[in-house]
């Protein structure tokens, strides 16, 4: 290979490499901004209520993103973090034929990366599955079904994790980059985005059916627009994210991976706060009602105070009077809203 070729090749790796680093700060810095605009929303409706399954929910997803990312974006930026050893030749050849081993503390960074993002991303599920379950009159159908994709989401992910490595870059260029070129490592993008056009799927389908009552329902309309435009963002971010894998320059296949993820947990955050603006009041008192006297055994497991914690705050809306959304199902079934 001529010099020539040698520095081009290192021009185009530089480039990318900063555009890379740019899109995942100024994710970053979204999500930080995002935090402080909502700040004040998070201490009144998340922090004096009870705690609850869905708080820790709320919380994990809510902090442990942020702490995630200080820590990525300092092993983009520091040179203390480039492995110890780096191939001389580009890496975008490298990547294009075969798995490199590269030992250093990039290399055994890029593990808790994907690890990390493989157990953060599937917290922001649970939130979205236990948010239809919810919309569908606390349907343990739905519950089942999501439940057992997101199990095989974990699944994929974790084994596709394993199979990622730090991008070799030649000397000069600082940055601890996770990709992979096995067979298995997409279905660490992959299997998100299956999961989620299931649950936007079936939100879509949820306002189509209540389409008419959400009319004349604040409440409803909050409940609907969120499911469906939030989680269309997230939806289309993870599409994009899973295109620029399969058809982007190797040394570009993780560039939208940041972007994907904290839009996921900024948008999974604004859910939980927008639906807790509703019901606080409304919760509070439902429970003293004589008819929101819940039948049956005690809930005594977390997963179950869990999942009926967060239905509670989609299960309510005001129309005069309080009707929970099982009994919307009873009242439209008999009548066209279509």
């Amino acid at each position: 290979m001529s010099p020539v070729t040698n520095n081009e090749e290192f021009a185009e790796l530089a480039l990318h490499l900063a555009a890379g680093k740019y899109f995942q700060l100024a994710a970053f810095v979204m999500l930080i901004y995002d935090h402080l605009l909502t700040f004040a929303d998070e201490v009144e409706r998340i922090w004096k209520p009870d705690f609850s399954g869905a708080t820790v929910l709320f919380l994990i997803n809510r902090y442990l993103t942020p702490i995630q990312f200080i820590i990525i974006v300092t092993a983009f930026q520091h040179p203390g973090w480039v492995d110890e050893v780096r191939p001389s030749l580009s890496s975008v050849r490298l990547l294009a034929n075969e798995t490199p081993h590269v030992s250093g503390v990039c290399d055994k960074f890029v593990a808790f990366e994907g690890s990390s993002t493989v157990a953060l991303l599937a917290i922001c599920e649970i939130i979205m599955i236990l948010r239809v379950y919810a919309l569908y009159g606390r349907s343990w159908v739905i519950l089942l079904c999501l439940s057992m994709m997101w199990v095989l989401q974990v699944i994929l992910s974790s084994i596709g994790m394993t199979t990622g490595f730090a991008v070799p870059l030649p000397p000069g260029l600082v940055g601890c980059i996770f990709t992979g070129t096995s067979a298995l490592f997409p279905a660490v993008w992959v299997t998100p985005l299956a999961t989620d056009f299931c649950i936007f799927i079936l939100t879509v389908l949820r306002m189509r059916t209540h389409f008419r009552a959400a009319r004349n329902t604040p409440t409803l309309q909050l409940i609907l627009r969120d499911g469906v435009l939030y989680f269309l963002v997230i939806l289309i971010a993870n599409l994009l994210n899973t295109f620029f894998f399969f058809f982007s320059e190797p040394d570009m296949k993780a560039i939208g991976a940041s972007f994907s993820q904290l839009i996921t947990s900024t948008m999974i955050s604004r859910l939980v706060l927008n639906l807790r603006s509703i019901p606080s009041q409304r919760r509070s008192t439902a429970r003293e009602s004589e008819h929101m006297t819940e039948e049956g055994p005690p809930l005594t497991t977390f997963m179950t105070r869990t999942v009926t914690h967060l239905a509670e705050d989609l299960e309510w809306y005001n129309n005069g009077s309080e009707i929970p959304l099982t009994d919307l199902e009873k009242r439209t079934s008999t009548t066209e809203l279509y």
